[in-house]
């Protein structure tokens, strides 16, 4: 039998696309799922991007390696003006998506990585690929599973002697929570005194439920944090695979090193999806008034699913921006015990095969395998309808909910069931 790597072996397909797949499965024969499992954004692709990429599906040439430059340009101008952040566009990276940049900077350094608990559910396989080490830090429910400058302090005082670097996420995947300034203020002077490189994912940025745009931990940590994005979730075009990351000052010196690994690998991303993300991140009026409303739906339907839910003790982190949330059934551990359930993926499974509810355990998500969380994405809906309803009612009700958003209402309401019934 031919060898290959263990490390690899060892992994498992992605969680997310693993319940994707159950859940198309299901609805191919017919099963009525409510799916609250699958983080995609529902909205369509602005037609002013889609117009863009039609007009370049002819250029079939190789681009630089480090990305078209007038896009390198355009990202810089975008981080400057939405998200505070000073970018030299020589070091803006454009790759086939953020989460195969992350995978090339973690296969790039030689750190320990630390991982909130509560955290996407691809950064730990992307280090064991690599046979790297990590740490996963605790988090707490009572500030929505966010890092503490006192928890990442202590870490760090017990191990002096590691390089580390720290993954951080917001708006979050999968909470919904999003660092505030001081927050991020306070985990940068930690981070500074201790010399930790901050890999910032931002690909959530623009879906912020009370804000144009989320802060960065660049702002102020400049110096060492890498700043990731993409087109995925504010523009709608995950199928694009179009992601960017930032070198900050500290680590320009390792742009030959980048600039090798990708030649090695992807080359350079799709000619004319590069000139369409022109478009996106140019952020024109119509195309900011549609992340705009984009979020408003996904804030109205958080709230709707947060009301009913922590009315009848269902804890769940406060939504902000993304479109995640938390959700706890450890009040109703005992009832459920009685079903002969005693971890979170025993539970996932119950929902789906008893319910028809499909929701990710927190277990793939870095907490322990007796807590009952689960990440709620709410995107279960038909976006194109939902937004041209939206921008003619401007409120998302419960009968909004309830006419445009039917398995968000349905699914909503047989996880209610469960909790009465027990």
């Amino acid at each position: 039998m031919q060898q290959i790597n263990t490390k690899i072996q060892s992994l498992k397909p992605s969680a997310t696309l693993a319940i994707n797949q159950k859940v198309k499965e299901l609805r191919s024969k017919g099963a009525l799922i409510t799916h609250f499992g699958f983080g995609q954004s529902p909205f369509p692709i602005h037609t002013s991007i889609v117009k863009e990429l039609q007009s370049y599906a002819a250029n079939n040439h190789y681009l630089p390696t480090e990305g078209l430059p007038e896009l390198q340009a355009q990202i810089a101008l975008f981080l400057e003006k939405y998200q505070q952040i000073e970018a030299n566009k020589k070091f803006i990276y454009i790759g086939p998506g953020s989460k195969e940049l992350l995978y090339q900077t973690i296969l790039i350094f030689e750190s320990t990585f630390l991982i909130p608990k509560g955290s996407w559910v691809s950064y730990l396989p992307q280090i064991k690929s690599k046979g790297g080490k990590y740490s996963i830090l605790d988090t707490f429910l009572e500030n929505d599973f966010k890092l503490t400058p006192e928890v990442l302090k202590s870490y760090c005082i017990n191990h002096s002697n590691e390089q580390k670097a720290l993954i951080l996420n917001s708006p979050n995947n999968p909470t919904g929570a999003v660092y505030t300034n001081k927050e991020l203020k306070e985990l940068a002077a930690v981070c500074r005194d201790y010399s930790i490189v901050v890999l910032s994912d931002e690909i959530y940025s623009q879906i912020n439920f009370s804000e144009e745009s989320s802060p960065s931990i660049a702002q102020f940590y400049p110096e060492k944090t890498i700043v990731f994005g993409g087109l995925s979730k504010v523009f709608s075009a995950g199928g694009y695979r179009l992601g960017f990351m930032v070198l900050p000052a500290d680590l320009q010196q390792y742009h030959t090193v980048y600039r090798s690994l990708f030649s090695e690998t992807f080359s350079s991303v799709s000619s004319p999806v590069q000139y369409a993300a022109i478009e996106a991140f140019k952020m024109k009026d119509e195309i900011k008034a549609y992340v705009r409303d984009s979020s408003e739906i996904l804030k109205g339907v958080s709230n709707y699913i947060y009301n009913e839910f922590t009315k009848i003790g269902i804890e769940c982190t406060t939504p902000s921006g993304a479109f995640y949330m938390m959700v706890g059934f450890n009040k109703f551990q005992e009832k459920i015990r009685k079903l002969n359930i005693h971890t979170s993926e025993q539970l996932s499974s119950y929902f789906i095969e008893t319910l028809n509810v499909a929701l990710l355990p927190s277990s793939d998500f870095y907490f322990k395998d007796e807590e009952l969380f689960f990440r709620l994405a709410f995107v279960d809906f038909d976006g194109e309808k939902v937004m041209k309803a939206f921008q003619k009612e401007r409120e998302v009700t419960v009968r909004f909910i309830e006419n445009y958003c039917p398995n968000i209402y349905r699914g909503v309401n047989q996880l209610k069931n469960f909790i009465d019934q027990l």
